[in-house]
């Protein structure tokens, strides 16, 4: 009995003086999805651990800002695990924990194979694994001919050169394809991100893009992004015309129609888990980079009246508390 308790007591003591784990949570851009995969994200960890370091970082969507604090907190290794957030974040995670011996999950990241981080051989990429922030395209536009029933729908589509979007705009198209009644007319603006100054006019084009071709479309379209993940995206787009699908529950509250995303709650703790595993000695690419489980459907009732749609009963169903009026 003594010889149990004294083992106890010692490995108590052991785990007290153990230096706390560091996490490193590199976020592209503050916009609505991706502080709300943060917060979910911490909120989890702290359920799990709560002696763990957590240390959150706004790249303010520029390249620059985002490579400069890795390597600062690399020089120090102050970080034993990297949460990198957004496409560009998870990029320059990569491109600077080669050989780091530092494990890195992302999230909020459209298309993890574009970005280059899922594995080509069993040695690639080997300290990274994540959440791809992705739904079937497919679903969207088979939602948009349930709402139109056939109808003939121009969609117009805003977009910068961000990977996410550009890898958004390409598969929409093809799919789109399949749908004689659904036309797509886009415009890609250069995302530039030296500094604030050239963000801002980056977006400023974008609308002005958007203002070019409005007489051309029915409605505008989200794409993933900076640009659509903006508060200010659907309030200024729905000047010109309203905006059939939103990029995220903010923006359907915002009067976009309908939106359907990978839920933040349910990623964020998916994220937590596998940070936890990572930390208790689970080797990244032992952990299978896929999708979320879990998604919500989202309708504004208001917007589909405004329009003339019905909106099936099922779908109504399906969004639940996700329904806006």
């Amino acid at each position: 009995m003594f010889i149990g308790r004294f083992i106890l007591l010692f490995l108590l003591v052991l785990s007290s003086n153990a230096e706390a784990q560091r996490i490193l949570i590199v976020e592209t851009l503050q916009v609505p999805i991706v502080t709300t995969h943060t917060k979910h994200i911490v909120s989890r960890l702290k359920r799990l651990d709560n002696q763990l370091e957590i240390d959150v970082f706004d790249g303010n969507g520029q390249s620059a800002l985002i490579e400069a604090h890795i390597q600062e907190k690399l020089a120090c290794r102050c970080f034993d695990l990297l949460i990198a957030n957004g496409t560009l974040a998870a990029k320059i995670g990569k491109k600077l924990l080669v050989d780091q011996g530092i494990p890195m999950v992302f999230v909020t990241v459209a298309d993890p194979q574009g970005a280059g981080l899922t594995m080509a051989d069993n040695s690639s990429n080997h300290f990274i694994t994540g959440r791809a922030y992705s739904v079937r395209r497919g679903t969207k536009l088979e939602i948009v001919n349930q709402l139109f029933k056939n109808d003939k729908v121009n969609i117009g589509i805003v977009a910068t050169t961000y990977p996410a979007a550009l890898t958004d705009i390409r598969r929409i198209e093809v799919i789109a394809k399949e749908y004689k009644n659904i036309q797509l007319t886009k415009k890609v603006i250069e995302y530039q991100d030296v500094s604030n100054a050239s963000l801002d006019d980056t977006y400023l084009a974008a609308y002005q893009a958007a203002s070019a071709i409005q007489s051309q479309v029915d409605f505008f379209w989200s794409v993933n992004g900076p640009l659509s993940e903006k508060s200010e995206f659907v309030p200024a787009m729905s000047i010109l015309k309203p905006i059939l699908y939103g990029a995220n529950i903010k923006s359907v509250q915002q009067g976009a129609l309908f939106t359907v995303i990978p839920d933040p709650e349910w990623t964020g703790k998916e994220i937590a888990n596998i940070v936890v595993r990572i930390l208790s000695g689970t080797p990244a690419n032992k952990i299978e980079i896929r999708s979320a489980s879990k998604n919500i459907l989202a309708f504004n009732v208001k917007t589909a009246t405004s329009l003339g749609v019905v909106i099936p009963f099922s779908l109504l169903k399906i969004a639940g508390e996700h329904v806006y009026h």
